[in-house]
């Protein structure tokens, strides 16, 4: 868990709206700098017009989920109001500051650096579904953000902010899959990390069966940026699709990272450089883009916009809003085998599509870097390739083979030497002495 990077450079583009700047770990810092007072304005409206307020004001700006689905969050918050209308309450709101993706500084950074605003989003999007109770749910090892969180909501507390709301830290670490919406709530109830079938979402059926609003921190933090500044100051930056900005954990070849805020709709190209990072096709092979779960993109795809559609055409999603940049040296075969072998290893194993098949991907992969590989293998990696992310159960499938699917896309080279004995780069060590078992694998 890089936690102890959480303090370290935070490279800021145009703001959106109107955060706390620098470090604020005292309540007096984060008064000063306008904190609370958004929370304190609706408050005194009465709870209905508390929570119309809020949701109001979110759904002006086009608030959409930071936590890489992208759904609108004034849409979910909708839907669970609407749920309580229905079926009855009461809500309940879970923060998701996991960072699945290990690479990830955004939770752990947020956590130790802004406790009091993330504290005051959950206490906003609390009211603006109604809620009583939230759960803050976070890795478990990242010590020096449960410390900086937990004494904010104490001082919180003790200063009335939070009279009527409680907020219970969860803290787990259940891999990769302990980010997946679903699988955390089966952990907050005491059950197995596991997928659920959706329908019904969270937002109608939750915890206690009962309607539950997960959002994750990013989103709540910008939640209380929206609420002190407006709408309209949210909207300055970012596109018409997805206005603001978005924290990403930028990586260069040799595994240093960094944290940066770029606005939505820069491209992939522009946030390298924004972190300082020189990147150029003969410094760099690719580009990954969204954790574990992302694509790889070459050069001629560096100008794609970082935003959810246009990273979906060019082959790759938001994710965990991490970017990578891959050393000259890297083949692709090996590097979709590795992200392969770790999604192999880090799903739930609930469904078989995703179970089985992410340890094929892998094992045709391995072979194929082994030079054990044939021509039929690409055939049997384009079906996977379809068949995991359309028969899966939850996110995680569905985004699986990114990492397979978008190197066999732009690089297919890599592929067709190595099925001739020859690693493109040079770098490969044959794995397997054989080809990957085609029976038993279940």
């Amino acid at each position: 868990m890089p936690d102890g990077n959480a303090d370290k450079a935070l490279t800021t583009g145009p703001s959106s709206s109107a955060p706390p700047s620098g470090p604020t770990r005292s309540l007096v810092d984060y008064q000063k700098q306008g904190g609370f007072k958004a929370l304190q304005q609706v408050k005194g409206g009465g709870q209905r017009a508390t929570a119309d307020a809020i949701l109001n004001e979110v759904r002006t700006a086009g608030l959409r989920g930071r936590g890489g689905a992208g759904v609108r969050t004034a849409d979910k918050w909708q839907m669970v109001r609407d749920a309580v209308s229905q079926r009855g309450g009461p809500p309940y709101l879970v923060c998701n500051a996991y960072d699945a993706d290990p690479k990830s500084l955004i939770a752990s950074s947020l956590l130790s650096t802004q406790p009091f605003r993330v504290v005051e989003g959950i206490a906003l999007a609390a009211y603006a579904i109604g809620a009583r109770e939230a759960y803050l749910y976070m890795r478990s090892n990242n010590r020096g953000g449960y410390d900086a969180v937990n004494a904010a909501l104490q001082q919180s507390q003790d200063a009335g902010y939070l009279n009527d709301l409680t907020i219970t830290i969860v803290g787990v670490d259940v891999g990769f899959m302990g980010g997946e919406e679903s699988t955390m709530l089966q952990v907050i109830k005491g059950s197995r990390a596991m997928a659920q079938q959706r329908p019904p979402f969270p937002a109608q059926v939750g915890i206690n069966e009962l309607p539950t609003a997960v959002d994750n921190i990013e989103t709540l933090c910008l939640v209380a940026d929206i609420m002190r500044s407006g709408a309209a100051a949210f909207q300055k930056t970012g596109t018409k699709e997805t206005p603001g900005t978005k924290l990403i954990s930028v990586y260069d070849a040799n595994g240093k990272g960094q944290l940066v805020e770029a606005s939505f709709g820069m491209t992939v190209a522009a946030i390298l450089q924004q972190a300082g990072l020189n990147v150029t096709p003969a410094t760099a092979r690719g580009v990954a883009v969204g954790g574990p779960e992302g694509g790889v993109l070459p050069s001629a795809q560096w100008n794609t916009p970082f935003d959810y559609d246009a990273l979906k055409a060019a082959g790759t999603i938001v994710g965990s809003a991490t970017i990578e940049v891959l050393a000259a040296n890297t083949c692709m075969v090996a590097w979709a085998q590795a992200r392969s072998d770790y999604l192999a290893a880090e799903n739930c194993g609930k469904c078989i599509p995703c179970r089985t098949g992410t340890k094929r991907i892998a094992g045709t992969l391995a072979g194929i870097i082994s030079d054990v590989g044939t021509t039929g293998d690409l055939d049997l990696l384009k079906e996977f390739g379809d068949y995991v992310p359309n028969a899966s159960l939850c996110g995680f499938g569905w985004n699986a083979a990114h990492p397979l699917n978008s190197a066999t896309r732009y690089y297919p080279d890599d592929f067709d030497k190595h099925l001739k004995g020859e690693c493109p780069t040079g770098t490969c060590i044959p794995v397997r002495s054989h080809r990957f078992a085609t029976k038993g694998v279940l």
